[in-house]
């Protein structure tokens, strides 16, 4: 299907005619002017000569007054306007039309819908709350006039309700609302193409614009759940249509910047910037203003990019520039203008007066608006921060960066208030990477730092650690909602309130803005020049306006301390969920009050320009240290050792000899300056995240390699557990210890792919497979189709029959019931796991691929291949979302055959997956940093757990044990010493309780 040309009845337009009829005078006739209008429309939109279409669709709302369709122009001129043109205009067009008793209540409702969705990306809440009030009304009575009711009218009322949405914080429901545009969108096109046989009709281009339209808001809301790599599979796939010539340059210009703001979104910089900028030069040829939607959302994108480049000069060149040009169009200034944004930029680049003029200016509206320790406020006092800290005004910086602290690392709940507009991403990424910079800095030249600097320090990494999966984990809480009613009902109560808030402190803004306008004018020359009456009316006014703000101040604040009682129940009544959705940032002496004797957290945080090492422990093993390997260093370092460590899939012959001293080396870089601190550590728990989150640090040597000596590894000394965050200990250790589960396994395995088929090719009943695996187990794209609706065809993926035989070894080494405690081949569904009582079993374990986000197309969040299911329409993946909905009570989780602990990109996804396991109710989660051999999997899983199964020893140190065995040749009579065999293995969890 091709989307690319337009078409006037049925002869197709070539560019030339095009151009022709752009060309030819208007003839005075109306009929025939309106008739030419017509095709000069079809013309300008073949040529994308989008300066022309908004001309164009402007005359065809005059012309097409009184006549059949002629209403539709309006609504073609006001999205022309608002896209390509001035978006300012746009909203301000609108109310003539809705005012216009003489419009159809179809099209008036449109125009309101249409009305709303421009003011929706302003920043004025009270003037959108009464658009979209208007809106849904006119609406509603549109929609009961079947017979005259707009096409396109339900698709823009569910887009316009998404935005609104949106404003609320439900990006859930945002998501839904959008899925469902999405569906009565291609069921229109559809229509269309029925009625007309024509893919270049006029009203099929319009029906696509619709499903394109969704589509796009979809990428953005699947950005703000979190879910970024299933909009950039959505942006992709429509790219890749537009290269194949079946979109246009304008849609395909669009769908840049759409995926740009999805790479950006996972700091993939450099090729978001490169899809930015081919945007915009795209739509900048197309003749798309300066003051429109699209160039705003390409130019927002390239500043975004540049920033997380640290390319400061281009930055800002950029963002200046672009305002520069702007014409006085209030909506598009007020959209692209970010105070905060010109603030840090101008600080950056060294214009620090400047910088401080703004940041101050907006600290005191702030601080008059919302009082001092609003977050709103405490956030303007965190942008004054990094520029006093720039200039080098060191005391003051520390005292703004504490009120940013107070609002993002000690109320964990304020972080819902602050701005949705990417304050939680580059703006306060800029404030906590200038001070951990400034931190590194110090540490690395060996100048003494002060505690409470790296006690801050650490709460940054750990919040930092948090942000990568946090939207996720809060958008997979449905399933928890679900089944917890109570829960539910608080959360509304509370969303309800934070609405209330909102307004109130909404109301209080026009007050304040009223007050300011009032009290300018009459400082003005020309009010002194005013009758006195005048003059009086004027005071009278100013004097009502003043006795009006303490009053709102007083609501808006009642209503505010309502909203955090209501919080601090819900974290009172559900612990947990607070856990999950909003996590607390503990300080180190709370993490220190959690660990036993014996044990300590070492935290690791890699920096743009040095690494930094925590120690906590509970027996005075507390240190700090920088180390001046940067980040992208120990990314190097890290795929160095990991290539040495997983020759699996090396050639013979081909794979890297195991070399002691670069062991030795990195532990020499990144720990042993804590080695003194480390003596009498037996069990180290390790919080990290990103690249060295995919390391197995037990395999590094912790002393220098001499002759044919055996390397010291770092497991000999102690057991070493891993953590996503140091928060999740928090987490795992408040709450009281349930009683053991009475059982001792429940195992799902050696999952079916591929249903056994009919000859006529429909599904039929399951067997075993019959797909033949590929020459390489890794998952490529080619092993399965993503379909956008239904989720994954995966046939072809490889089976694993070897899983079953590691399960069956796992249950008698723990004395279950294979033919009860075990569900394997096509009975290992995902509907299976959710259906079956995980409470009474200590230990559950998937024997599965486990799938990564990007490591297959429409992959956003951890998942569980389990066995493929006879109806299509239901995912075969467990799921993130659904591992939230399940109630464990297991000392493990065994995730065998998964490859999951190395993560995606960033190392995030393992902890999102590892967090939802320990909100299910598991205590740890044992699962692989590389595809591990069969026979040695089974051998060291099954020593593990039968060694911690009569319960004389901790989690860790089972594992510990099960690995110095096999390094000894006490397992595997010597034959799985390589770190291959044993190394991969990764505690996730508390390693003891």
């Amino acid at each position: 299907m091709s989307f690319n040309d337009a078409d006037t009845g049925s002869v197709k337009l070539t560019p030339d005619e095009a151009a022709r009829i752009l060309a030819s005078p208007l003839p005075e006739a109306a009929d025939a002017r309106y008739a030419a209008l017509q095709r000069q429309y079809e013309a300008a939109r073949l040529l994308e000569d989008q300066p022309r279409l908004i001309a164009t669709s402007r005359q065809l709302v005059d012309a097409g007054r009184g006549r059949p369709g002629g209403e539709e122009w309006i609504i073609a001129y006001l999205n022309a306007e608002f896209i390509w043109g001035s978006s300012g205009t746009a909203l301000n067009a609108c109310e003539p039309f809705i005012a216009d008793a003489r419009l159809s209540p179809g099209t008036r409702a449109l125009v309101a819908l249409r009305q709303t969705y421009f003011a929706a990306q302003g920043r004025d809440r009270v003037l959108l709350s009464r658009y979209w009030s208007r809106a849904d009304e006119l609406s509603k009575k549109a929609m009961k006039q079947a017979a005259s009711m707009p096409v396109r009218l339900p698709v823009d009322r569910l887009q316009v309700r998404s935005e609104i949405e949106r404003w609320e914080g439900d990006s859930a429901a945002a998501v839904a609302t959008l899925r469902e545009a999405i569906g009565v969108a291609r069921r229109d096109l559809a229509a269309e193409l029925a009625r007309t046989g024509n893919q270049r009709a006029p009203a099929v281009l319009d029906a696509y614009n619709r499903l394109d339209g969704s589509l796009g808001m979809l990428t953005y809301a699947l950005v703000r759940q979190g879910r970024a790599q299933e909009a950039i599979d959505v942006a992709q796939e429509n790219l890749a249509l537009w290269r194949a010539g079946k979109l246009n340059d304008v849609l395909g210009a669009r769908w840049n910047y759409r995926l740009a703001t999805s790479l950006i979104s996972t700091q993939q910089y450099e090729a978001g910037l490169a899809a930015a900028r081919l945007s915009d030069e795209m739509l900048q040829r197309a003749g798309s203003s300066a003051a429109s939607h699209t160039r705003w959302l390409a130019r927002q994108e390239m500043v975004r990019g540049l920033i997380g480049l640290k390319r400061w000069k281009e930055a800002d060149e950029s963002y200046r520039e672009f305002l520069a040009v702007m014409p006085a169009d209030v909506l598009a200034r007020t959209r692209a203008s970010d105070w905060r944004l010109l603030a840090l930029l101008a600080a950056e680049n060294g214009r620090y007066d400047e910088a401080l003029e703004l940041a101050e200016r907006h600290y005191r509206y702030r601080t008059r608006l919302y009082g001092s320790r609003h977050p709103q406020t405490q956030e303007a006092a965190g942008v004054r921060a990094v520029v006093r800290l720039l200039h080098g005004d060191i005391k003051q910086a520390m005292s703004d960066y504490e009120a940013l602290f107070a609002a993002t690392l000690d109320n964990t709940a304020g972080w819902l208030d602050l701005d949705l507009r990417g304050v939680r991403g580059y703006v306060l990424g800029i404030a906590f990477d200038e001070f951990m910079r400034y931190v590194a800095e110090r540490a690395v030249k060996g100048e003494a730092v002060d505690t409470a600097l790296t006690d801050r320090a650490l709460q940054i990494a750990d919040r930092s650690n948090l942000s990568v999966t946090q939207r996720a984990l809060t958008d997979s809480t449905a399933r928890v909602l679900a089944t917890t009613p109570a829960l539910r009902t608080l959360l509304e109560a509370e969303q309800t309130q934070r609405q209330v808030v909102s307004t109130l402190f909404g109301k209080l803004n026009t007050t304040l803005t009223e007050e300011d306008r009032l009290r300018r004018e009459g400082r003005a020359d020309a009010f002194k020049a005013l009758p006195e009456s005048e003059r009086k009316a004027h005071a009278e006014r100013l004097k009502a306006v003043r006795d009006l703000i303490p009053i709102q101040q007083d609501e808006a604040v009642t209503a505010r301390s309502a909203l955090n009682t209501q919080r601090e129940g819900i974290a009172r009544q559900f612990p947990a969920y607070a856990d999950l959705v909003t996590p607390a940032t503990p300080r180190p002496e709370q993490l220190r009050r959690l660990l036993d004797p014996g044990e300590a957290m070492v935290v690791i945080y890699p920096t743009d320009t040095a690494t930094l090492v925590w120690l906590l422990g509970a027996e005075g093993h507390n240190g700090f240290s920088a180390s001046k390997l940067n980040r992208d260093d120990l990314k190097r370092r890290v795929a160095e050792l990991r290539a040495m460590f997983d020759i699996g899939n090396a050639a013979p012959g081909s794979a890297p000899a195991l070399q002691p001293a670069l062991l030795y080396a990195f532990y020499r870089d990144l720990l042993a300056p804590l080695d003194a601190s480390l003596r009498g550590v037996r069990s180290l728990i390790v919080a990290t995240s990103g690249p060295l989150a995919s390391l197995p640090l037990a395999a590094l040597v912790t002393e220098p390699p001499s002759g044919n000596a055996a390397p010291a590894w770092l497991v000999r000394k102690m057991a070493v557990t891993q953590l996503p965050s140091p928060s999740s200990l928090l987490a795992l250790r408040r709450v009281a210890q349930p009683q053991v589960a009475a059982r001792p396994l429940l195992g799902f395995g050696d999952p079916l792919f591929k249903l056994a088929s009919t000859a006529k090719g429909k599904a039929g009943k399951t067997g075993s497979t019959t797909a033949t695996p590929p020459q390489s187990a890794t998952l490529t794209t080619d092993a399965t189709r993503y379909d956008a609706e239904w989720g994954f065809r995966y046939a072809d993926m490889p089976p694993l029959p070897e899983t079953r035989i590691e399960l069956q070894a796992v249950a008698a080494a723990l004395g279950a019931d294979a033919s009860k405690d075990l569900v394997l081949g096509a009975d290992a569904t995902r509907r299976a796991v959710i259906n079956a009582n995980l409470l009474d079993r200590r230990v559950v374990a998937f024997a599965t691929h486990g799938l990564m986000p990007g490591q297959l197309p429409g992959i956003s969040k951890p998942s569980l291949a389990m066995a493929a299911n006879v109806d299509e329409r239901e995912s075969p993946l467990l799921e993130l979302d659904d591992v939230l909905g399940l109630r464990l009570n297991a000392q493990w989780v065994l995730l065998s055959a998964c490859n999951t602990a190395a993560g995606e990109q960033g190392g995030g996804a393992m902890s999102g997956l590892v967090r939802g396991f320990f909100f299910a109710g598991a205590r740890s989660v044992l699962a692989t940093h590389w595809a591990v051999e069969s026979e040695s999997a089974a051998a060291l899983s099954t020593a593990t757990l039968k060694a911690q199964a009569n319960g004389a020893m901790s989690r860790s140190d089972s594992l510990r044990q099960a690995q110095v065995a096999m390094i000894d040749g006490q397992v595997g009579g010597g034959k799985w010493t390589h770190p291959f065999y044993w190394a991969p293995y990764a505690l996730f969890g508390d390693p003891a309780r």
